[in-house]
């Protein structure tokens, strides 16, 4: 039987919503092993003086198996 937890996790992006989400998964595999699924729970964005999107931020969920 396996045991798993769940964290969750803010990032940000000047890219997009996507590569927040890589940033959210890579910064927790380095100190989290066997991680298993990531959900992204909320998107949002600042927004710069012209009208244009800047910032991306993402929460998110990320599981990962528990060890023996």
């Amino acid at each position: 039987m396996s045991v798993n937890k769940v964290i969750e996790l803010m990032a940000e992006s000047s890219t997009s919503w996507e590569d927040a989400a890589q940033k959210a998964v890579s910064k927790a595999a380095n100190s989290v092993k066997q991680i298993r699924s990531v959900w992204v729970q909320d998107f949002s964005a600042t927004v710069d003086g012209e009208g244009k999107l800047s910032t991306y931020r993402v929460t998110c969920k990320v599981t990962f198996e528990v060890e023996d």
